[in-house]
């Protein structure tokens, strides 16, 4: 399994799932026609180019102490 979130375009996750607007190989989609899963039983392959995709979704909510600098 290799990260390539850096090398495509998605849109605006929705619980379980995630739109590809543009796959490593370049190919572009239009908004929810290329959709990704979380779940390994569920992996989408580029029409394009046969990769294969699925993601994973991480959040991280921080509490600032006494001292701690804000990021802007």
């Amino acid at each position: 399994m290799k990260d390539v979130t850096d090398t495509v375009e998605f849109g605006e996750v929705d619980d379980e799932m995630l739109p590809l607007r543009r796959c490593v190989c370049g190919q572009t989609f239009l908004r929810w026609t290329f959709v990704l899963s979380i779940y390994s039983d569920g992996v989408a392959e580029c029409p394009n180019c046969g990769r294969k995709f699925v993601f994973s979704n991480k959040i991280t909510i921080y509490e600032l102490e006494d001292g701690d600098a804000v990021n802007t």
